[in-house]
């Protein structure tokens, strides 16, 4: 595999639906190496990565919103392909030039759907809204005052209008108010700014189950009678285990096989996953396949740089949404759970081996390429684990489906 890192971030719409992926793609080389023409080299890069991996892969059905080169625009050679389900977004530093204006149209008439990238309303970029599709704004730092001026001129176009960089459920919020049709950022990753409160008690029955499923001498019978009592439950997991997503050679029919079969620790891992499915149904189910990720990638990448934590690193990465899923401050959380310390440790401050492993995992889904240096792993180790990752995350979160 080339040498490349890839990853994804999701936008959703004003219902909290994933309407497609923003490819986040950064060239292992892009701090050292000097193109005679780096337009052309990243064009390249790009499109061998979408052959060798393929759109499916990364997105699924999902649109995938893809940074365009300006190459890409003005050079009808390399139109890409894909248009079904792409959305090229032109970089912000373009302007409406007879070349640029020329290739968009082009590129529209093709079939391909645009979206014009970090957009500053100028007299330089105005014409290009003629062929946009999409416009996304960069709304951190932003006042309301200015964000209404900007949507008003914006609401003169036939095009949907995306906020960037939506860090906080309050800015989420007054986008909804302003009118922006759609949000991508790390709003859902965190949990909201709220009065202490007690866990309500529908939370309660989730939150004492995933206790119990985390007390380190839970037995095989304890286990299957805990599963017995909960008849959705029970379903879930047996049509979870009878999914792609582990591909076993033969089928389960009964929860002490399924449990004997994978190991209680296996078990224990998939259960809390179905248990936080149920935590918030106000939170989007990517919320849950974010977290599904973290977890697998953080048992591969330990498998490759720690594997004495190995262990810990599914529950460190499912676990490292929780303050956001019930919007509740960490530490309150974890002193309600029987988790071990190093385990704790990670999950509050980053601490230990595990909490190594998990300050990585962030860094690679926000691209933060200084942080990955200090790792052992390579580009092509850090892809092929977090494509994995993708794929089977993607799986288990169809089989868990109501």
């Amino acid at each position: 595999m080339a040498q490349f890192f890839i990853a994804r971030q999701p936008i959703y719409d004003r219902a909290l639906k994933v309407i497609g992926y923003e490819l986040l793609y950064r060239d292992s080389d892009v701090n050292e190496a000097q193109f005679d023409d780096p337009d052309r080299a990243s064009s390249d890069a790009i499109l061998n990565s979408f052959i060798h991996i393929g759109i499916d892969t990364l997105t699924g059905s999902s649109l995938v919103f893809i940074n365009l080169p300006k190459a890409f625009i003005t050079d009808g050679a390399l139109t890409p392909m894909f248009q079904e389900q792409c959305v090229l977004e032109v970089l912000e530093d373009m302007r409406a030039t007879p070349e640029v204006m020329s290739g968009l149209e082009r590129l529209s008439k093709q079939g391909f759907k645009l979206a014009l990238d970090d957009f500053e309303l100028t007299d330089a970029t105005r014409p290009m809204l003629c062929w946009a599709h999409y416009v996304k704004v960069d709304v951190l730092g932003r006042g309301r005052d200015e964000l209404t001026a900007l949507m008003a001129q914006l609401r003169r176009y036939p095009v949907q209008v995306i906020a960037e960089k939506v860090e906080t459920q309050a800015m989420k919020q007054m986008c909804e108010e302003l009118g922006f049709d759609c949000y991508q950022g790390y709003f859902f990753c965190r949990p909201q700014v709220v009065m202490r409160k007690g866990v309500a008690a529908n939370k309660a029955v989730v939150f004492d189950l995933l206790n119990k499923l985390q007390q380190p001498d839970v037995g095989l019978d304890e286990l299957e009678a805990l599963l017995a009592h909960d008849i959705s439950l029970s379903y879930k997991l047996l049509r979870y285990i009878n999914s792609a997503a582990f591909s076993l050679r033969r089928e389960v029919d009964s929860i002490k096989d399924a449990i004997v079969l994978l190991g209680i620790e296996n078990v224990k891992h998939w259960v809390s996953l179905i248990l936080m499915t149920r935590m918030d149904d106000s939170k989007p189910r990517e919320l849950i396949t974010t977290a599904l990720v973290r977890a697998r990638l953080c048992e591969q990448v330990a498998d490759l740089w720690h594997p004495e934590v190995r262990h810990q690193m599914f529950i460190v990465g499912l676990f490292s949404v929780l303050d956001a899923l019930m919007d509740q401050p960490m530490v309150e959380l974890l002193d309600t759970i029987i988790l071990s310390m190093p385990v704790k440790l990670a999950l509050l401050d980053y601490e230990g081996v595990a909490g190594d492993v998990l300050r990585q995992v962030l860094a690679y889904e926000q691209m933060d390429i200084d942080s990955l240096a200090q790792t052992p792993l390579t580009p092509s180790q850090w892809a092929t684990a977090y494509l994995e990752a993708v794929r089977w995350a993607d799986e288990s979160m169809v089989a868990i489906a109501p």
